[in-house]
């Protein structure tokens, strides 16, 4: 009977997961084997490192930490090493009746976080707690492995060599705090995320990690203070900040479900306070950035100081709402942005017909230098050609063209386009240029639209207009 029961034991023991196979260990592992083989394969299998199926993650490190909670427990491995997974069940279900149901997530936390902290000798001791600086260690990596902003982790150990970086890695994690994520690992402590995830070896070193995790890390090899490290790591930062002038100032407010931001700057840089805005509100807000030297447009926006940080609300008329704070720290603005970031532009298409251009309409603004717009003009001497421009205003109502015509027999003052002499002619006008095109070829809605769709695609060519509109050159207003 003897023999059966433990022949049955050694069955049931083969049939249930092996812990020390699991754990890639022989049966008379010392503690610290056990415990050391433990740590790496938790790296391995974490589920938040995962890249392939999480759920099977998951089941591998559930019963990577069970077979870990039962081998570093005297009592319990005698008892599995005589009797196995039945013989352990009802001393399990004893424990757990005392203690509450186990949570493999309490185990890890204990076995990398305060449960063994005070066990450690004094050069495993953090240099950065209660500080700026991110400490990475097995259970807040995580946040590493899901970065969406550039990481600069200083790798070191709390010797001589480590503490000497220790008031400058503070003062960079404060200085930058929301800008970019400054970290530290202290390898005397974690040497198995030193060795296996970073394959840092050598202490102390400082990497740049790059938002996109695809990208290689890069080593930062200059001395190190502030500013070099700031430089270093606002390169590796992306920016969806464009440069805005007087000349593109047009296509770039062309943006119609999106608050439009606005930096004046007397810095010919982009700010990194602005690069990491535009990347967190991506979709939400465009950003734009204007230099004090683009003065045209700086006068027009009325901007006196520098920096000055605006969200563009009427684009047309230059004018818009201004951060009023002097201080440009990131939770500031970041809810004076909030307003316009959730809250769609209302823009509404209407219809505007083909008109009759007139010295009236001029002295509104319309073919102007003030008129943003593009002006498409047939000058004819009779209304035959007219029903083109409905159609045309409809087809062409999402694009900045607004549509005339003129009577030819109306105007006193021709000279304006230097080869229209005969009729009917069609032009398309920028006003703030002072340039126009002509369409050359039979005015037909087709002949139009193909000159119209080469105009916005940008494949013709302007020539300068004689003289400007802003001149009474008709005899009358209709």
């Amino acid at each position: 009977m003897k023999t059966f029961l433990l022949l049955l034991c050694l069955l049931l023991q083969a049939l249930c997961q092996d812990y020390y196979q699991l754990l890639g260990v022989q049966r008379g592992a010392s503690d610290d084997q056990i415990k050391k083989a433990f740590k790496k394969l938790s790296l391995k299998y974490h589920p938040d490192k995962a890249k392939g199926n999480k759920e099977e993650s998951e089941r591998q490190f559930q019963k990577i930490v069970n077979a870990y909670e039962i081998l570093k427990d005297p009592e319990q491995r005698k008892i599995y090493d005589n009797y196995g997974e039945e013989g352990l069940k009802e001393h399990t279900q004893r424990q757990q009746q005392k203690q509450g149901h186990f949570n493999y997530n309490d185990v890890f936390s204990r076995f990398f976080g305060g449960g063994f902290q005070q066990q450690k000798p004094n050069h495993e001791q953090s240099l950065f707690s209660k500080s700026d600086v991110y400490e990475i260690e097995m259970t807040t990596i995580n946040r590493f492995f899901r970065r969406d902003h550039v990481w600069m982790i200083y790798f070191y150990k709390n010797d001589d060599y480590g503490r000497q970086h220790k008031n400058t890695w503070n003062e960079f994690a404060s200085k930058y705090y929301g800008i970019f994520q400054v970290a530290a690992i202290n390898c005397a402590a974690e040497n198995e995320i030193c060795d296996d995830e970073f394959q840092v070896y050598e202490f102390p070193k400082i990497y740049a990690y790059p938002a996109n995790i695809r990208q290689e890390p890069v080593e930062f090899k200059s001395r190190v203070e502030i500013d070099q490290l700031a430089k270093f790591a606002i390169s590796f930062m992306e920016s969806f900040v464009s440069i805005v002038t007087n000349d593109n100032y047009e296509k770039f407010i062309q943006q119609e479900e999106q608050h439009i931001v606005l930096l004046f700057t007397n810095k010919t840089s982009t700010p990194p306070l602005l690069k990491v805005l535009s990347k967190e509100l991506k979709g939400k807000l465009v950003f734009g950035q204007v230099r004090n030297s683009d003065t045209k447009l700086v006068e027009q926006f009325q901007i006196k100081n520098f920096p000055t940080l605006m969200v563009v609300t009427e684009p047309e008329l230059y004018r818009g709402v201004i951060y009023e704070q002097n201080d440009f720290k990131k939770e500031q603005i970041m809810k004076f942005l909030r307003e316009y970031a959730y809250i769609s532009k209302k823009v509404k298409k209407t219809h505007q017909g083909p008109r009759e251009l007139s010295n009236l309409l001029i002295k509104n603004g319309a073919c102007t230098t003030k008129d943003t717009k593009m002006c498409f003009i047939i000058i004819t001497e009779d209304k035959d050609y007219l029903d083109l421009l409905t159609p045309l205003s409809y087809h062409y109502m999402k694009d900045k063209i607004d549509f005339y015509y003129i009577n030819k027999n109306n105007l006193i003052y021709s000279e304006v386009f230097d080869d229209v002499s005969s009729f009917p002619s069609a032009l398309v006008i920028k006003p703030k240029k002072e340039r126009y095109a002509k369409l050359q070829g039979e005015l037909t809605l087709s002949n139009v639209q193909d000159f119209l769709d080469s105009i916005i695609s940008g494949n013709v060519q302007f020539k300068s207009m004689k003289d400007s509109l802003d001149l009474n050159i008709f005899k009358e207003d209709l």
